[in-house]
């Protein structure tokens, strides 16, 4: 990932709540400065962001307090949220490997609880790449 090779930041969402895989998440992204990271501990906290400003991509846990990930999820692609077509990836321990699906559903990619580097980082700089 060189930083010479993107002219323009990303921003990304984050809507995680554990702070342990905030962290990791963070740690991946050190070394991206053309991210900027902006991270929520719940679903409530993840849909008002996404309402308030527009991300080139999120990333969303699947079980968070008060709204699921997949809940806040279909509201932004129903509505007319400016976040309505942006990529998601999906984070969950109930998968046992990384699944790229269609940018025609709701989630762009699933990856799998715990979270490897090279898996994370391949996953969203490939969906980063696509636009």
């Amino acid at each position: 990932m060189s930083a010479t090779s993107y002219r323009q930041k990303y921003r990304v969402l984050l809507a995680e709540d554990d702070e342990i895989n905030q962290q990791i998440v963070m740690a991946f992204l050190a070394s991206a400065p053309h991210i900027e990271l902006t991270v929520v501990g719940d679903g409530r906290s993840a849909l008002e962001a996404a309402l308030g400003s527009k991300y080139d991509l999120m990333l969303f846990d699947h079980n968070m307090p008060h709204i699921t990930g997949d809940r806040v999820i279909r509201y932004l692609r129903s509505g007319n949220s400016s976040n309505a077509a942006t990529p998601v990836v999906r984070f969950t321990a109930d998968a046992d490997r990384a699944e790229v699906k269609s940018r025609d559903g709701l989630i762009d990619a699933v990856l799998p609880k715990p979270l490897k580097a090279e898996t994370f980082l391949t996953t969203i700089e490939s969906i980063l790449r696509r636009d």
